[in-house]
């Protein structure tokens, strides 16, 4: 094979080889040909009408391929934007179950990791892992401060292998923007995007922190318990978690037995992410039943935050934008959403969009609401954005992916589950919470802090003011026309504003004297102060009058 210059190091030159070798067994050799032999392909011979079997040719081939392409394929299943469903299906399948490495080089990272031997940590660490994955293992420990603990620890050269199969990517991915004609994704865009979820898996560090995030987030929902981390024994390569007793939300059978309200656990999972989503901006990105527990009280438990997604407040708001034009038929503002976010590229036919759009709609509309699903949902929705090439951002197809799994868990759990019902239900929460006083105060805080600091400084404004005119140091020059009707225009205004500061005067000092005990009462009140409240309602009718009456009489 005559390799790029760029793939001359001996190392990434072997794993290259490897991975063409491996894409030619699997039925892609013309991608090696495009590589190695240059010239230029069309697109569309990528693609297949039997999308079923290209599908299952491609998981395998990643999952033969290893720990980073099992992670590429698993990227690529949340890209409803860019893969047909059919294929998304098939990659959704990826397996990350892999053979456990020998104890001996995961001790030897544990010990060069924490700094000592494993005795000086753990009183008990079991050596059987109780999960074996592509990237790290877990097993069963208990630490010194005789707390039962789950250790995940990272795989021997993982990070190496990982980074070098990055590399090679990256290039691979030039070569495939420079020579495939009318392709519809920048390749280079997805192995970045690749790289740096890749990179976030690595640092158990980061996943700590998410699982932290989580445990202060839903510290006061009494239904959600996340696991503690051990700080002291987490690393970059190592991350110690608190034991979580319970049972996994696929052992239906057991939970049913143990006597637990299903329908509650399904309603509860849902509403959760609905609150990572809306409340937090921080939610699980993988919650399928591996990684959820019921504990022993009945909580439902997340164990896993290696892959979460984030939304930031504009993200938040255009997706209740996005809804809330779905939910009214306005196919008008769900392009203008798009379109401001960028997700509709130039050369798209907006009447075909439109009238597709029209057809989700209209199936929403005319589907009980028990009957929708969050997957069929999914499915429509992605051969739309599939079909117009419409750039979604890859939170939200994480999202959507994260809704349609947790819409499978509750399923799953009750055969009744509707996840649209527990998020109408939501969406009536959420719009009770905004038109509280309270929610109005917290979320404008800023500008309410910036408010009353211009209100204290307003007094010693004021008496700037005032000492200036009392020195004479203000003095302002009007020059006006001689015209009398303009004349009597600016004496009427005067008139009424002098009349208005008296009115006023009159407020305050009547206000003034109802507090006196002494003097002559009426209905228990001081009679001058009844008086001086009389006046200045007077004197405010007469302002009002010559404002809503007279000058629109002129008018």
């Amino acid at each position: 094979m005559n390799l790029p210059f760029i793939f001359r190091n001996k190392k990434i030159a072997k794993r290259y080889r490897e991975i063409l070798k491996v894409l030619t067994k699997n039925g892609f050799g013309f991608i090696s040909d495009i590589l190695l032999k240059g010239g230029h392909i069309p697109f569309y011979i990528l693609k297949s009408h039997d999308y079923m079997e290209v599908g299952e040719r491609i998981r395998k081939t990643l999952e033969e391929l290893g720990p980073t392409f099992i992670k590429l394929g698993q990227l690529l299943s949340t890209r409803g934007d860019l893969i047909p469903h059919d294929i998304l299906l098939e990659l959704a399948k990826l397996q990350d179950d892999v053979e456990p490495e020998d104890f001996v080089a995961i001790k030897n990272i544990l010990e060069s990791e924490l700094k000592g031997k494993i005795s000086d940590f753990f009183t008990y660490f079991e050596e059987t892992p109780i999960a074996s994955a592509s990237i790290g293992q877990v097993y069963r420990a208990k630490i010194k401060e005789g707390k039962d603990v789950v250790v995940k620890v990272q795989r021997p050269e993982v990070s190496q292998k990982i980074n070098a199969d990055i590399i090679i990517l990256k290039n691979i991915a030039k070569i495939l923007n420079e020579r495939i004609v009318d392709a519809p994704v920048d390749f280079v865009e997805i192995i970045d995007e690749l790289a740096e979820s890749l990179l976030n898996e690595l640092d158990y560090a980061q996943e700590g922190n998410n699982a932290e995030r989580f445990r202060e987030n839903f510290e006061k929902e009494s239904y959600i318990y996340i696991p503690k981390i051990y700080w002291k024994y987490t690393t970059k390569r190592v991350l110690t978690m608190e034991y979580v007793e319970g049972i996994s939300v696929k052992n239906r059978d057991l939970l049913v037995k143990k006597g637990f309200d299903l329908k509650k656990i399904a309603r509860e999972g849902a509403w959760a992410i609905f609150l990572q989503v809306y409340e937090f901006g921080l939610f699980h990105g993988d919650p399928h039943p591996g990684n959820i527990l019921i504990t022993n009280d009945g909580k439902i438990s997340y164990i896993d935050f290696g892959i979460v997604g984030y939304l930031d407040k504009s993200s938040r708001e255009m997706i209740i934008d996005l809804f809330k034009a779905f939910a009214e038929n306005d196919i008008e503002e769900v392009i203008e959403v798009l379109s401001d976010v960028g997700a509709i590229r130039p050369d798209t036919n907006l009447r075909t969009l439109k009238s597709d759009l029209s057809h989700i709609i209209n199936y929403f509309y005319n589907t009980p609401l028990k009957n929708i699903s969050v997957n069929d949902s999914m499915r429509k929705i992605m051969s739309t954005v599939y079909k117009h090439k419409l750039i979604l951002p890859p939170e939200f197809t994480l999202l959507l992916k994260s809704l349609a799994t947790v819409e499978g868990v509750g399923r799953s759990l009750d055969p009744d589950f509707c996840i649209s019902s527990v998020a109408k239900d939501f969406i009536k929460q959420v719009y009770l919470r905004n038109i509280s006083l309270t929610k109005i105060l917290k979320e404008n805080s800023k500008d309410l802090h910036k408010a009353i600091i211009v209100l204290r400084k307003l007094p010693s404004k004021i008496q700037s003011i005032m000492t200036k005119l009392i020195k004479d140091d203000i003095k302002v020059r009007i020059n006006i026309d001689e015209s009398e009707s303009l004349r009597y225009d600016l004496n009427i205004m005067i008139n009424k504003v002098i009349v208005s500061i008296i009115a006023s005067a009159l407020i305050v000092a009547s206000s003034l004297v109802l507090t006196f005990q002494g003097g002559y009462k009426v209905f228990g009140y001081n009679a001058l102060g009844l008086f001086g409240y009389v006046v200045a309602l007077f004197l405010c009718l007469w302002v009002f009058y010559r404002i809503f009456i007279v000058e629109r009489r002129k008018k």
